[in-house]
């Protein structure tokens, strides 16, 4: 495999493990959103979920860094609100 073919499945790679964590976010502010429509304490939900929320903001940071172009990508808040 060529230099460019290796950085194409890197990149996908990359943007693969990005779902995963936005996939991780969207599940993560359901059980804050069910947490509280059952009135439990939710603090550590909520905390985990601005956690997990500021990797993704870090991780796509060193990717627009790394890769130049995942600007483009969809934000997870777009899709989580």
């Amino acid at each position: 495999m060529d230099r460019e073919g290796i950085g194409r499945v890197r990149r996908a790679e990359l943007l693969a493990r990005l779902s995963a964590l936005e996939q991780q976010i969207e599940a993560q502010a359901a059980r804050v959103r069910h947490g509280r429509e059952m009135g439990w304490e939710v603090a550590l939900s909520e905390q985990r979920l601005a956690t997990l929320q500021e990797s993704l903001a870090l991780y796509r940071s060193a990717l627009k860094h790394l890769l130049g172009d995942v600007a483009t990508y969809p934000e997870a808040s777009d899709r989580t609100g």
